[in-house]
């Protein structure tokens, strides 16, 4: 490097500042989408739901943004497992669609599930499923927890 000049030392400046100028934007960029959660609860007791009996259980299907932009989530529905006539069993309230900005209280879905008993062997696989308006779907994670829900139970009790 015998002829190192000044524009050189500029064009190495220049070369540096603009590779952690786009590292910022793609950081920007990924940390700005919506980020969607999806969680699903069996065996829930309907408080001040007039549309459910106080003594049935219910599932609750609770949506969350946890990302930076808000997202328009809807068809809230239940997946099936596979070897089942239907794919989907849909959540008629969240068809209408919401939008979910970051810091709203999470959307809440109650679902009746004493319908469910045919799926009792594969309980663990049931999960919720939400689309939104891009058409992207998110999922509530497997269940692992041990205890079965009343619906899964032999007896349905």
């Amino acid at each position: 490097m015998e002829n190192f000049s000044l524009n050189d030392a500029a064009t190495l400046v220049g070369l540096v500042f603009g590779s952690i100028g786009l590292a910022i934007g793609v950081m920007n960029y990924l940390r700005d989408n919506p980020k969607i959660t999806v969680e699903l609860q069996w065996d829930m007791t309907p408080f001040n739901l007039p549309e459910f009996d106080p003594n049935e259980l219910v599932g609750v299907i609770r949506i969350t943004n946890t990302g930076r932009r808000p997202a328009y989530v809807s068809h809230v529905a239940l997946k099936l497992p596979k070897g089942y006539e239907g794919t989907h069993l849909v959540i008629s309230e969240g068809l209408q669609g919401q939008k979910l900005s970051e810091g709203d209280p999470p959307l809440t879905f109650p679902s009746r599930q004493n319908e469910l008993h045919q799926y009792a062997k594969d309980w663990r696989k049931l999960r919720a499923q939400v689309s939104d308006s891009t058409g992207k779907v998110w999922y509530s994670p497997r269940t692992w927890i041990s205890k079965k829900p009343s619906w899964a139970n032999e007896n349905g009790s």
